[in-house]
């Protein structure tokens, strides 16, 4: 496995002598910490009573100098931490034990992730969210080559591996490569193969970026959110080998920019997935922007979702263009808006809801078949709905209509937090249930495209009577 350089090489102008020689004693230290940075912070940030996280050595020089630091003779070091450390602060308190200046070594994660700033908070660090006693590694500059090369953190989106076609067929070599399910023989996959060899690079190549360290938390929400969907079908009665793993591979997340406050609270995002069927050559196209900003006297917020149908691809290029605007929708179509009216202005200003679902039961019907309908028995319309909200990261629980408080409607948050979506659950789930439904039963006649103009009809009774018959 190879390494990235900027980690395996030595930073210039650090020290290479192993840490006995760089070890002080007391007096050396006591002096040295008189002139280092008057910083009392993580002192103040630690309570002996607070857990404990575990720092072994790498090489045998740096365990024999914990053996003296250690007060039993162990191996290691152990210092108190909160989950609203910084991984300076831990540093620190490591320094402080072991009496060597802190911009001499680096810390590890037990899954591969090399500190070389010490300013980061540990809460947006998935080594920091085990259930288990936290361990990092502590690495002396010569140490980073071979770290680097069997322990860095790798990432990689496919939970599937390409096997051996058994033709050389466009067909044979898409069910090799993709592991397709069921999939439709007269139609040509000479493009899908294409496009979607081309779009598995792209995502593998955006993740290459954080190799030594974690990825975004957008494609751990993707994943997570991904999965909690697939988890709810019937895939799994599939005699097809890894069906639940083979449409996982067909969410692939193509761009993804997004900032939040270090915390998980995501201020503004753009995000495109595409959702290649695992049947037909055909796939669907789904983009979120999403903006929250409070200021003194309001809050601006919107959470846009669209999705674009490619219902038979014949293009090997990767179409990455996304909605720009009411008149330059670019094929999309609105699956949902919601957001905060900005009226009244300035000091009159309050939270008035402003929201459109703009999926009718036909675009539902047509969304599914696109996706799944040679596997509609194992994944309803419901599912796909929510697959589609996941592949952009928004992890949807929809309740079944009974009005069961414990099994609502609900956002599954997590580590990334959208703002301001929150209170709009029990519209969106009742909106899924009503057009999903629909969507599950065949038309006796033809149904025409239509949008649904929800308004503010979120009261009471509504959740109790979810009859075809309510006003939408």
């Amino acid at each position: 496995m190879g390494a990235n350089a900027s980690h395996a090489s030595v930073p210039e102008q650090m020290d290479t002598r192993p840490m006995s020689e760089l070890h002080l004693t007391e007096a050396e230290y006591a002096e040295y910490k008189t002139h280092s940075a008057h910083d009392t912070m993580y002192k103040e940030m630690a309570d002996k009573e607070d857990q404990k996280l575990r720092v072994v050595g790498f090489n045998g020089d740096t365990k024999a100098v914990f053996r003296t630091c250690n007060p039993e003779g162990h191996e290691y070091i152990e210092v108190p931490w909160s989950s609203m450390d910084s991984v300076k602060w831990i540093a620190q308190r490591v320094e402080d034990q072991i009496r060597v200046a802190l911009h001499h070594w680096f810390l590890a994660t037990a899954d591969g992730v090399i500190f070389k700033t010490f300013g980061e908070l540990v809460a947006s660090y998935a080594a920091f969210r085990v259930k288990e006693q936290v361990v990092l590694t502590l690495l002396m500059p010569t140490d980073l080559a071979e770290f680097s090369a069997f322990h860095l953190k790798q990432h990689t989106w496919k939970q599937t591996s390409a096997g051996a076609a058994t033709s050389s067929s466009d067909l044979a070599k898409c069910v090799a490569e993709f592991h397709l399910i069921n999939p439709d023989a007269t139609s040509a996959w000479s493009a899908y193969l294409a496009q979607r060899k081309a779009a598995d690079t792209r995502v593998e190549r955006n993740l290459a970026g954080y190799e030594g360290e974690d990825r975004p938390l957008i494609y751990e929400k993707i994943e997570e959110a991904v999965d909690d969907v697939l988890a709810c079908t019937n895939l799994e009665e599939l005699d097809v080998g890894d069906a639940v793993a083979s449409v996982h591979d067909c969410v692939v997340p193509l761009s993804a920019n997004l900032a939040d406050d270090g915390w998980g609270n995501v201020s503004s995002a753009e995000i495109l997935s595409r959702i290649y069927s695992p049947s037909s050559p055909a796939a669907v196209d789904v983009y979120l922007e999403y903006h929250y900003r409070t200021r003194y006297e309001s809050v601006e917020f919107y959470c846009n979702v669209y999705y674009r149908i490619h219902a038979s691809i014949t293009d090997t290029k990767l179409d990455l263009s996304t909605p720009r605007g009411p008149r330059k929708m670019n094929g999309f179509r609105s699956f949902f808006e919601m957001g905060l009216a900005d009226v009244p202005p300035g000091r009159r200003w309050r939270a008035i809801d402003k929201r459109t679902f703009g999926v009718s039961d036909a675009q539902v019907r047509t969304l599914h078949r696109t996706l799944f309908g040679r596997l509609e028995e194992k994944i309803d319309p419901q599912a796909t709905l929510r697959l589609l909200l996941a592949s952009v990261g928004i992890s949807f629980f929809v309740a079944s209509g009974s009005g069961d408080v414990d099994d609502g409607d609900c956002f599954e948050m997590g580590e990334l937090r959208w703002e301001g979506i929150e209170g709009n659950e029990r519209w969106l789930g009742r909106n899924i249930r009503r057009v999903a439904r629909s969507a599950a039963m065949e038309p006796h006649t033809e149904l025409v495209d239509t949008v649904v103009d929800e308004g503010d009809a979120d009261d009471e009774d509504a959740w109790e009577d979810e009859s075809d018959n309510e006003d939408h």
